[in-house]
């Protein structure tokens, strides 16, 4: 900003204050934002004032235009400040609102389930608390988890389904029901059951284009919790289930479904069972909900970025529809730390494949339906990588070839090892993004160093060594280098004191512009 003519900038600030006035904000706000769900500034109002100012002869450059991003793995909090709760739900459109619900529990016990509202998908402000443990005498000490509120057009309720279970541990397997006249408003408690007296755990619930609702839900089929997938369709008017469709993905252990559906395609999303620690998500497709259903397909890194799906959102604007993949990210050492993942998921139709990758900033204009992605460049990808080690079939050219499902491994189980690209140039790198092998059943985390250097002799080094989180690390960097070493320090698994894992990484991607 020069301060050349100060009469012109003292008459551009008053209009600001008017501005700001008129709008009902606060100062304080005008370069303020809450971390992930961005919100808005001074914006339109403070433009309209400044208007027919003639500030380009003063020189004087104001910026208060609103940040519009959805940004990954950072605490979100809604237009006042307080953190979203709205864990596992789903979006709901009605009107020109989106209504975001979700759950919240406090000491592993369900407290309430949350409505937020916002128009751009971005700005989310609480609008009530729709279910409460003391909506019914049975929620007093239970769970409820993976809520989904759906809309039946012919009796005009909002009907809320979720997964039902007592409030010390998983015996149960029941869904609950709840319905309303209105999207935020008080749901009525129907109860909970098992449906046609078959265990339901992780569920959703999808409405069809021709109006059929169905559940789908993590069931038991042959003797194990979770062992197979069951869909079931829900009577006219979504409050209970009509009848038994099928079993999918027998014996697979598969949970948290989510659908979606683009033109004649189906897309039944789920992760594995592996509970509270992140792993491989996996899609199928069919052209009916009925089935038959494809075989099961990866999507994402193989720990789906650090996060378990809850659910799609489909956005629908003036200029197409983008479909959102949201997530939620657990700490397996506290699981009150939770965060909120959304991302951009591509569907296509010609080839009926999934595509999910990892932004840890984005935007998305609800009103066009457009998905708006960073302009950052992988500098990693397709160069030359060398490694302490190799295994014959897993050189270390395959953790930087743009495919999160292929890893270099080491020759052996010696710790520490270490994998370098030489990016072939300095090149200025703003984010380190590493896929990190884990093992279903003994998942670990990495202590790791991010070395640097720009003539391959000199290093400087970010210390990563107190890392705690599983599967997935994104570090904000600010650095420049030609070499980018990545030093695999220990892993830590939770279940065994003893680090019997060999040296692996899917995928490493240095982001710069």
């Amino acid at each position: 900003m020069k301060w050349i003519n100060s009469s012109k900038w003292l008459a551009a600030w008053i209009c600001i204050l008017f501005a700001v006035a008129s709008a009902g904000l606060q100062p304080d706000t005008a370069h303020a934002h809450t971390t992930g769900v961005m919100q808005a500034t001074y914006g339109t109002e403070v433009n309209q004032a400044l208007n027919g100012l003639d500030v380009a002869n003063a020189e004087l450059s104001l910026s208060a235009t609103a940040s519009t991003a959805i940004t990954n793995g950072t605490d979100w909090k809604d237009t006042a400040g307080n953190p979203i709760q709205a864990n596992s739900g789903n979006i709901l459109k009605v009107g020109s609102t989106y209504y975001w619900y979700g759950e919240h529990a406090e000491n592993w016990k369900f407290e309430k389930v949350n409505v937020y509202t916002s128009t751009d998908l971005k700005n989310w402000s609480f609008r009530s608390s729709i279910l409460t443990k003391d909506s019914a005498p049975e929620l007093n000490s239970s769970k409820i988890e993976r809520p989904k509120v759906i809309y039946n057009k012919t009796t005009g309720k909002y009907v809320l389904w979720a997964h039902y279970e007592n409030g010390m541990d998983y015996s149960l397997g029941r869904v609950a029901v709840a319905t309303s006249d209105t999207p935020d408003g008080n749901f009525a408690y129907q109860g909970s059951f098992r449906p046609l007296n078959y265990e339901s755990r992780d569920m959703t619930v999808f409405t069809d284009t021709d109006g059929s609702g169905y559940l789908i839900t993590a069931s038991r089929k042959n003797g194990g919790a979770n062992d197979t997938m069951a869909i079931f369709k829900l009577t006219a008017d979504y409050t209970g289930v009509q009848s038994f469709v099928g079993w999918i993905f027998e014996n697979g252990y598969r949970e948290a479904p989510a659908v979606v559906k683009k033109n004649n395609t189906y897309y039944l999303f789920t992760s594995q069972a592996s509970g509270w620690y992140p792993n491989q998500g996996a899609y199928a497709t069919a052209s009916s909900m009925t089935g038959s259903w494809s075989a099961l397909s990866p999507f994402g890194d193989p720990a789906a970025y650090g996060s378990q799906i809850h659910s799609i959102a489909t956005i629908t604007g003036s200029a197409g529809t983008s479909y959102i993949y949201m997530g939620d990210r657990w700490n397996p050492l506290n699981l009150s730390d939770h965060k909120f993942i959304w991302l951009p998921l591509t569907l296509n139709d010609s080839n009926k494949t999934a595509t999910l990758n990892w932004y840890s900033s984005w935007d998305l204009d609800a009103a066009t339906g457009t998905v708006i992605l960073p302009s950052l460049v992988n500098h990693a990808q397709g160069k030359t990588a060398t490694a302490s080690s190799a295994a014959s079939s897993s050189p270390a050219s395959l953790a930087n070839d743009g495919n999160a499902q292929t890893s270099w491994k080491a020759a052996s189980a010696s710790w520490p090892a270490w994998w370098q690209v030489d990016l072939g140039s300095t090149k200025t790198i703003s984010e380190v993004d590493i896929s990190w092998f884990m093992y279903k059943g003994s998942e670990a985390y990495y202590k790791y160093k991010i070395e640097y250097s720009t003539d391959g002799v000199n290093y400087s080094t970010i210390d990563r060594t107190g890392n705690t989180t599983y599967g997935f690390t994104s570090d904000k960097v600010n650095f420049q280098a030609r070499y980018v070493r990545i030093n695999l320090v220990n892993a830590v698994l939770f279940n065994n004191p003893n680090n019997w894992y060999t040296p692996t990484v899917h995928e490493v991607r240095l982001l710069g512009n």
